[in-house]
């Protein structure tokens, strides 16, 4: 039989690799409660010598996650910008799957390699009555073959191939772009190597890759820079928009106000924690973990770009997961029952148990099916009022798990209430209840912890106790 823990479900935890530029970064975020934290960072630089000896390479990424603190469920990995072609490329507003046919027969024409030797991927980024703008990514698949044989031997098996710009722009768009401005754009800088990503009213328009001087990046950059923002504002309109810095060359000497000064638009950094929840990531470096945060959040949410270049046959299985996830509904419900009803759980078990026995013989019986309509009506009402009820309890499941994990063995709880911010609990431990205070304070999803009433001791049976608190801001109203 499972146990409570288990029916409830659990965070989701991704992994973002982002390889290049001489540093070797990383981002482990996970997901409870409908909020975003991360649980580990790092960004290690590498010499020279350390980026030409892949065995070196191999183990630092095979020791990197032996480290994590947790398994990760996705783990993306960023190819760099300079080994893919991106293109913009307008086409007939047909649907998906023909767009895929169109593309078989066109991509030669977008690509600087044969189409049979190219993985690619392409998603619609604008859509209008006769014409559709679609971003097409491609690279060899000699080159991401010999990639993913060094992840491999590493021990890294991704879940998803991306692309580093792109998931720039993905970690810059869900930490709050400003999608009114009329320009925006993206430079990385690393290394001796710059990428820009440049996006129109919060639209992805252009991507480019370029080798530039470590002594003077801007002389080399601005030229590209200032071209694609004069490209894109070749209608006449008055340029405005801002300019976001990120990767380790970003804040050497006065970049950030020599390009504000040469472009006329706002420059800032990239700060990619605004709504992820992080400690310990000092500002100075938070900017060179842009990338890999935005790989990391895939799988955790949606997001505007959502290319993968990873071939289909190594790609994890996509399961629907109605089934797993009815289940797991149905036995969150038995559960809820038991641990608060006690006598009418066990009646509306019983009568769950009815009504799948009637639904199967229905089912059986389809020669009947006229005469037993009245009987589906009032069941199908029934399980109608049960899924009422499982919506209802879900934000009181995500506080049960909370004290499912963090409550001490000895504990039994014979009251639990959820009313708006205020949660009660009451019950036995058979330890001391005052250590009970500091435990819910110490949890991320309680504060102002306290008790309703004196603690009673209860013989050899330990100590009861009712403790009120309240649920800190924002769990109450998830994003």
């Amino acid at each position: 039989m499972m146990r409570l823990d288990e029916l409830i479900p659990g965070p989701k935890v991704s992994l973002g690799i982002d390889l290049r530029g001489g540093q070797l970064c990383h981002a482990l975020l996970s997901k409870l409660l409908g909020r975003i934290q991360l649980l580990d960072w790092g960004i290690e630089e590498l010499s020279a010598e350390e980026q030409d000896k892949p065995e070196v390479l191999k183990e630092k990424l095979a020791q990197l996650l032996t480290r994590l603190p947790k398994r990760p469920t996705f783990v993306t990995v960023g190819l760099p910008r300079r080994l893919v072609t991106m293109r913009s490329v307008s086409m007939p507003a047909v649907g998906e799957e023909e767009l895929k046919g169109i593309l078989e027969y066109e991509i030669e024409r977008h690509i600087p390699f044969p189409h049979e030797e190219a993985q690619y991927d392409f998603q619609v980024l604008e859509r209008g009555a006769e014409k559709v703008t679609v971003l097409l990514v491609a690279a060899r698949k000699e080159e991401i073959g010999r990639y993913l044989a060094f992840l491999d031997e590493a021990g890294i098996k991704p879940t998803a191939l991306g692309v580093s710009t792109c998931a720039s722009f993905n970690a810059l768009s869900y930490n709050g772009s400003r999608d009114g401005e009329t320009l925006t754009a993206l430079v990385d800088l690393r290394n001796g190597e710059a990428e820009l990503g440049v996006a129109k009213a919060g639209v992805f328009r252009y991507a480019r890759y370029l080798p530039i001087s470590q002594v003077a990046p801007l002389d080399a950059l601005l030229p590209d820079l200032t071209g694609l923002l004069a490209h894109l504002e070749a209608n006449g309109g008055a340029q405005a928009g801002r300019i976001t810095l990120s990767g380790s060359g970003a804040g050497r000497g006065d970049l950030l106000h020599h390009m504000a000064e040469r472009t006329g638009l706002a420059v800032e950094f990239f700060q990619p924690f605004q709504r992820i929840k992080a400690q310990g990531v000092a500002p100075q470096v938070a900017h060179s973990l842009g990338t890999a945060v935005g790989l990391a959040l895939n799988g955790l949410v949606p997001l505007p770009l959502g290319i993968d270049l990873l071939p289909k046959e190594l790609a994890p299985p996509r399961s629907d997961p109605s089934l797993a996830m009815t289940f797991r509904l149905v036995a969150l419900i038995v559960a809820l029952g038991l641990a608060y009803l006690v006598n009418g759980a066990v009646r509306e078990r019983r009568v769950l148990a009815r009504l799948t026995v009637k639904l199967n013989q229905m089912q059986a019986e389809a020669a009947k099916v006229e005469q037993l309509k009245g009987e589906v009506a009032s069941l199908s009402g029934k399980i109608a009022a049960l899924d009422k009820i499982d919506r209802g309890e879900v934000r009181k499941l995500d506080v049960l798990r909370e004290l499912v994990q963090i409550l001490p063995k000895g504990v039994t709880l014979t009251i639990f209430s959820v009313e708006k911010r205020e949660v009660r609990i009451g019950g036995t431990i058979t330890g001391s209840a005052s250590d009970l205070i500091s435990i819910l304070e110490q949890s991320p999803v309680f504060e102002n912890a306290q008790f309703t009433s004196p603690v009673a001791q209860r013989g050899a049976e330990g100590q009861e106790f009712q403790i009120k608190a309240l649920l800190e801001a924002g769990k109450e109203k998830r994003p």
